[in-house]
């Protein structure tokens, strides 16, 4: 049996660090090192490790330093490999339908907190959202 090589960035960005990483500065124009260290929650040197790997396939660089602050940005966008959460029907709690105004409003105002609580930069202003997906494990 031989092994099937996937290419290089799609097996780097199933990495959850690495690919957590690459989220957030897709969200953004840049973030700092120290940033993205809150961000993904590791430690400096795990994060140097995923953020060079990331450079190295051209992903990101770090494009301005500032003083001793680096800032990254993305300088390639890919579509992201699944990571078996969008197929897999089986890590699915259920879906709430926010068709019902008052629904629609209280979930607003959840995502609102919740963006605001991780940090995301979330606009839904201007949109109207049709339906939640929860997915998670159960234990």
């Amino acid at each position: 049996m031989g092994r099937i090589h996937a290419d290089p960035v799609s097996t780097s960005l199933m990495h959850p660090t690495r690919r957590a990483l690459y989220v957030a500065l897709l969200d953004a124009d840049e973030y700092t090192t120290v940033q993205l260290q809150e961000i993904v929650g590791v430690d400096r040197y795990n994060l140097y490790h995923h953020l060079k790997k990331l450079e190295s396939l051209g992903l990101v660089m770090n494009h301005r330093d500032q003083g001793r602050t680096r800032w990254w940005c993305v300088i390639d966008r890919v579509p992201l490999p699944s990571d078996g959460s969008s197929q897999s029907v089986d890590n699915s709690l259920g879906s709430i339908d926010l068709s019902n105004p008052r629904v629609q409003a209280a979930a607003r105002t959840m995502l609102r907190e919740l963006a605001q609580l991780s940090g995301s930069n979330l606009n839904i202003d201007s949109s109207t959202i049709e339906s939640l997906e929860i997915i998670g494990r159960r234990n």
